[in-house]
């Protein structure tokens, strides 16, 4: 079988008369004897010849004149301003423009809110808030500030000295 398919291989050359007369010879020998190569020759021929039918038809000539007039209309022809933008609007849909556009659009929105474009119509107002805990003879105090969003914590140490845990020894240092 391998001689059958270098045999497959050279049928199309040998065909077209590529080979040379020592090759074309074998092939022929070949493609008389084998029974399967010369089935692949058969259909290779009858390819051969609708090929030879499609290429050299008759085929009525086709007068391409309407067509060159319609596109020297196009070209010479004024859009009205409306379609122009239609015609504007397409181009930027389709692919790369809509991958740029949309980034484009989100990058304005961002920039317009945070110069204030848009108000919050919630009103601002600059009250604080201060939490005292006392806890074992230390006094936290917490400062909250909602305009800026600032949270102030103060340790401080009970200034008369005493100790309202019993167990700790008091210590007269700031602690911070």
């Amino acid at each position: 079988m391998k001689i059958c398919d270098n045999i497959r291989e050279s049928l199309g050359a040998w065909l077209d008369g590529e080979l040379s007369p020592s090759e074309s010879d074998a092939v022929r020998a070949h493609v008389n004897a084998c029974p399967v190569c010369s089935e692949e020759r058969r259909q290779l021929e009858a390819l051969n010849a609708c090929m030879n039918r499609a290429l050299n038809s008759d085929v009525p000539p086709i007068s391409f004149e309407s067509f060159w007039r319609g596109v020297e209309r196009r070209i010479t022809e004024k859009q009205s301003w409306y379609a122009e933008w239609i015609e504007w609007g397409r181009s930027v849909m389709h692919g790369p423009g809509l991958a740029w556009g949309i980034p484009a659009v989100i990058g304005l929105l961002i920039a317009l809110y945070s110069l204030g474009v848009w108000k919050d119509e919630t009103p601002r107002n600059n009250f604080a808030t201060v939490e005292s805990i006392d806890a074992y003879g230390r006094n936290v105090a917490l400062l909250r500030e909602n305009e800026t969003r600032t949270t102030v914590i103060w340790l401080y140490q009970n200034q008369e000295g005493e100790n309202e845990n019993p167990g700790q020894a008091s210590d007269n240092s700031p602690t911070f």
